[in-house]
C-alpha cells in the first residue's frame, strides 16, 4: 500500500491515469474520518509518499516542519497505512462476495 502511493506520487500529475490517483485519495476513501487524528495521519502519510517520490528525506521534511518525535511521526503514518490496508482488504472481500452472490 506505501508503495503504491509512493508510486503514485512520482507520477507527472497532468498525465496521471485513474489507477495512479486512486491511491492518492486512499487517505480519504479510507481512514476514520471520526478520529480525531484523520487530519494528521492523512498529511503524514501524502508527506511520507512524496518525500520518497522525490528521493527526499522524510526525517527533514518533520524536522523542518516542526512536526514532533519522528517516533510518533512513523507510528501515526503506519496506523494510517494499516487502516487504508484494512479499508482496501474488505471492500475486496465485498465485491468477491456480492460477485458470488450473483
Amino acid at each position: 500500500m506505501l508503495l503504491w502511493m509512493k508510486r503514485a506520487m512520482h507520477t507527472d500529475p497532468r498525465v496521471r491515469g485513474p489507477a495512479e490517483i486512486r491511491p492518492i485519495e486512499w487517505p480519504n476513501d479510507y481512514l476514520d474520518l471520526v478520529d480525531p487524528l484523520w487530519t494528521r495521519k492523512r498529511d503524514v502519510l501524502l508527506a511520507w509518499a512524496r518525500c520518497r517520490a522525490a528521493k527526499e528525506s522524510f526525517q527533514e521534511f518533520i524536522r523542518c516542519r516542526g512536526w514532533g518525535s519522528p517516533a510518533t511521526i512513523y507510528r501515526l503514518r503506519d496506523e494510517a497505512a494499516e487502516q487504508i490496508a484494512a479499508g482496501i482488504n474488505a471492500a475486496i472481500l465485498r465485491s468477491h462476495a456480492d460477485l458470488n452472490s450473483s
